[in-house]
């Protein structure tokens, strides 16, 4: 998918903040990103009800589905400007010179990578920092702006988002110059830096990837196993107001946590503070690959991931005795490939146990590269 971005960026004063329960040397800020995309023509209506999206879910998830032919018609020009949620973090004691820009996939917002706030064995941020990087997390557009779910909360849309994200960090507008820029994503976040370096070649140093495999052939199954559900009705609490094409997730432990190594409180907070899905999301899912992309990669996958390894990471692919190693695939040009497979994790590795190690493997693969 071709598309240009432009970028409007002004940064409004009334947006600044400093969290009362952050870090003194984190930074909230609400960023007006205007894009030209190119988003689907996905000739689905908006779900009338539970049964009507029950009945699509089921044929998205069938064995024969083929939503491109049958549902998706061509591409459009998006033009829109969207209000981006962000929180830029930075070592209390030292001036950063690594900024780790991070992307959040579906099902959660930006807590996903500071979960359970500052000294959290499950904060992302928290080992970012001790590392001596700056973080800037950010909750994608459906967790920020909540726009039509289908014709505008896409892959596409999110991906210009990040790209003008990334500009506004490299234009120093933040107030804070860095020298290198890594982005991490995890799950549809790391679908979006695959696509960013498929449209931008190097517009990131090198690129961290959780969540993600090449394999495709469990995701039917986990997509089915998610229990899809109207988000309005799931919790009217939280998500009355939105559009039907908001979707929330009824099992949210099968898909993401690997029994029994997580805390049980760590699993009912993140359901508690669950993201949503939309439509839009689900049907223009996909990754090519980023041909004009040299810089390095590093994968780093649960060893029961459900969704990208059907539950099992260790089988064979391409002649590979795993399913991450194949990744290496979608970045043909580069120099630069190491992988990653933490024993007894699931999909959501920030929420378990073995999340330190995970942590400790990124940093230490980040302060490697020269």
């Amino acid at each position: 998918m071709r598309s240009d971005s432009i970028l409007l960026l002004a940064l409004s004063t009334t947006a600044f903040a400093l969290l009362p329960s952050s870090s003194p040397h984190c930074q909230q800020l609400t960023i007006p990103v205007s894009i030209t995309a190119n988003p689907f023509i996905i000739n689905i209506p908006t779900p009338a009800n539970q049964s009507e999206l029950t009945g699509l879910i089921t044929k998205f998830t069938s064995l024969t589905s083929n939503v491109t032919k049958d549902d998706i018609q061509g591409q459009t020009s998006l033009n829109a400007t969207y209000k981006i949620w962000t929180l830029l973090c930075l070592p209390s004691n030292s001036t950063a010179s690594t900024v780790e820009f991070a992307i959040h996939g579906l099902n959660f917002d930006h807590t996903y990578w500071n979960f359970g706030g500052d000294g959290s064995p499950n904060s992302y941020v928290d080992a970012a920092i001790k590392s001596g990087h700056a973080i800037f997390i950010y909750d994608r557009v459906g967790q920020s702006s909540k726009p039509d779910g289908i014709k505008e909360v896409q892959q596409a849309t999110e991906i210009e988002i990040a790209a003008q994200l990334i500009t506004y960090l490299k234009s120093g507008k933040s107030g804070h110059k860095f020298s290198r820029f890594v982005g991490i994503g995890h799950s549809f976040g790391s679908l979006q830096l695959i696509g960013l370096a498929a449209k931008y070649g190097n517009l990131l140093d090198a690129t961290v990837i959780t969540g993600f495999s090449p394999f495709s052939g469990g995701l039917h199954t986990a997509v089915a196993a998610l229990g899809l559900t109207i988000a309005s009705h799931q919790n009217p609490s939280r998500f009355g107001s939105l559009s039907n094409s908001y979707l929330a997730i009824i099992n949210d432990q099968l898909d993401f946590f690997d029994f029994p190594f997580f805390d049980p409180k760590v699993l009912q907070l993140a359901s508690d503070t669950k993201g949503t899905i939309t439509l839009g999301e689900l049907i223009s899912l996909g990754a090519s690959p980023a041909v004009n992309y040299t810089n390095p990669v590093f994968v780093v996958t649960g060893e029961h991931d459900f969704l990208f390894c059907g539950g099992n990471c260790y089988q064979s692919l391409n002649g590979s005795l795993n399913l991450i190693a194949p990744t290496r695939g979608l970045f043909p040009a580069i120099q630069t490939f190491d992988f990653f497979i933490p024993a007894n994790v699931g999909h959501a590795i920030n929420l378990h146990f073995g999340a330190p190690e995970a942590f400790a493997k990124i940093q230490s693969w980040i302060g490697g590269l020269v």
